[in-house]
């Protein structure tokens, strides 16, 4: 009787929340959960998968949540974001609240065939990305009723500690803070997806994992981690900025300290930093962001990364694939044509100069700054950027990436269409561009109501190899595709330019390439 209602109480609530949505239940090995079906798909937000990292969990391995049965969760709403800086980025992004209490996915899937015996749905994890230190899995841009319905698929996203909270480690000691706590955070929850999913509809043994940005290393990094091999079948990463190093435990001392001044704690106080507020922690964050806290520059932009530890973390990525012990699964690598254009022009809010233009590329490069100025001389007398952000998007993105499929990818992808509406918000540096997660709305048809008719097919065309490949390991395959997509092989370098309409290219900058190749990918520092 009380779970009755409790259940009509909670409709009630959900009525000032969603349209004319219907509710619907599903049963967890936790208990029930509440979620709300529309006309074209099943909606539940908010899903715990660990307990709250709070108090004596802050800075702690992720402790999986407890049963709340008999009572039933309410996830009809998203839940807060995990504690990040301000958001700087267009609002529509931005997430709408922030709390330390923040381990939570989010599950989209069809409506459910009524046939008793119908067959257990693919199930695609998507790991959000955000520098390791902002965003949610709540944005607009990943609600995913469409792209579920079309495909046929079920689709989880998945939140995890950020910043200092989920990346800072200040050693390997008792008290220390060892890190990784937000790639723990990303392991629990792929684990309870394995293990929950059918309740939703899904295949526990048919899951794909992928993700973009910092989501995309954090994919490759499960990708070469030989106990994570289990929870997953096959994989994409999306826009992976492979040339930014992760940190060692040494190279955590200098945000270590900075931390200390900011919270006015004595060096190395571990206690201190406990007792300290997430919010006066996310303020310090803020100020250390503009702080140099490396000579390896790249670092500068993306300051709270995982730390190699040798249990999760056992070198960079690009060492890690090649040193795996055990076959690689297939694999879907790609990048954005312009990546880099968003960072180069929020760093640099003025024209950069040829003379400003060359003491980056000394501070960057150091002993090889000559080859690069060679390779690269300036092309503009007024205004270098462009140039710059052609460099980045190059030499952190899409060669260090190349190396990456050569060792693993079965498939790969450039992304060359630019955002068909106006959707950058005060970033108009973007408008017209391929800017870094410019394709998000479009993979999952979040958009679908402001696309051109161009960018709709571009839309549909990624949504369906994505599940394709996600269903059968071969984009090109079950629902049938009109551009076939090659498999890459030892000197066949051909891949899924996405425009309209599809093209087959091959030999992405392959001259670029090869530079870069020759100059590496690390020990880049001053």
């Amino acid at each position: 009787m009380m779970k009755s209602i409790f259940l009509l109480v909670i409709c009630a609530a959900i009525s000032q929340y969603t349209r004319a949505d219907q509710p619907v239940t599903v049963t967890t090995q936790y208990g029930d959960l509440l979620g709300y079906q529309t006309d074209t798909a099943r909606v539940f937000y908010g899903i715990p998968f660990a307990q709250p990292p709070v108090e004596h969990l802050r800075w702690q391995p992720p402790a999986p949540i407890q049963k709340w049965a008999p009572r039933i969760r309410n996830a009809t709403r998203p839940a807060p974001a995990c504690p990040q800086p301000q958001c700087k980025l267009p609002p529509i992004l931005c997430p709408a609240s922030t709390s330390e209490d923040c381990l939570y996915l989010n599950v989209f899937t069809p409506i459910p065939s009524q046939t008793p015996s119908a067959t257990p749905l693919p199930v695609m994890i998507f790991i959000t990305g955000g520098n390791f230190q902002f965003l949610d899995a709540s944005a607009p841009i990943y609600e995913s009723e469409r792209f579920v319905n079309t495909t046929n698929t079920i689709l989880v996203f998945i939140q995890y500690r950020l910043g200092i909270l989920g990346f800072l480690a200040t050693g390997t000691g008792p008290n220390d803070i060892k890190g990784n706590y937000g790639i723990l955070d990303q392991r629990l929850a792929i684990a309870w997806v394995k293990a929950n999913i059918n309740a939703f509809g899904g295949d526990p043994d048919d899951i794909t994992l992928f993700g973009q940005s910092a989501g995309g290393q954090s994919t490759a990094l499960h990708y070469v981690s030989s106990d994570m091999q289990q929870y997953f079948q096959r994989a994409i990463i999306q826009s992976a900025p492979l040339t930014i190093p992760f940190r060692t435990y040494l190279e955590y001392v200098t945000p270590s300290v900075l931390l200390a001044e900011q919270l006015h704690c004595a060096v190395g106080d571990i206690d201190c930093f406990r007792r300290a507020s997430y919010k006066d922690i996310v303020v310090a964050q803020a100020v250390i962001n503009n702080m140099l806290t490396s000579f390896k520059l790249l670092l500068f932009f993306e300051p709270w990364v995982p730390v190699i530890d040798n249990v999760l973390v056992h070198g960079q990525l690009l060492d890690m694939v090649q040193n795996t012990s055990f076959p690689l699964k297939e694999l879907i690598v790609g990048t954005l044509s312009e990546e880099a254009v968003f960072f180069i022009y929020e760093g640099w809010g003025k024209p950069v100069t040829p003379a400003t233009y060359a003491e980056v590329v000394l501070a960057t490069f150091v002993e090889n700054a000559l080859k690069v100025l060679e390779h690269y001389p300036p092309d503009s007398v007024t205004d270098v950027r462009p140039l710059l952000s052609r460099i980045a998007t190059q030499w952190v993105f899409a060669c260090s990436n190349r190396v990456f499929s050569r060792k693993a990818a079965s498939y790969s992808y450039v992304f060359g269409y630019p955002l068909d509406f106006d959707g950058w918000g005060n970033e108009t540096y973007c408008n017209g561009h391929v800017c870094h997660g410019g394709e998000l709305p479009f993979l999952f048809e979040s958009a679908w109501t402001n696309f051109t008719d161009a960018g709709r097919r571009v839309s549909q065309s990624m949504a369906t190899y994505w599940t394709n490949f996600a269903k059968s390991q071969d984009p090109n395959e079950p629902i049938r595709v009109d551009t076939q997509w090659p498999r890459l092989s030892s000197g066949n370098e051909k891949y899924m330019y996405f425009q309209d309409p599809l093209q087959v290219r091959e030999n992405y900058l392959k001259n670029d390439c090869d530079f870069w190749d020759s100059i590496g990918y690390k020990k880049i520092s001053l």
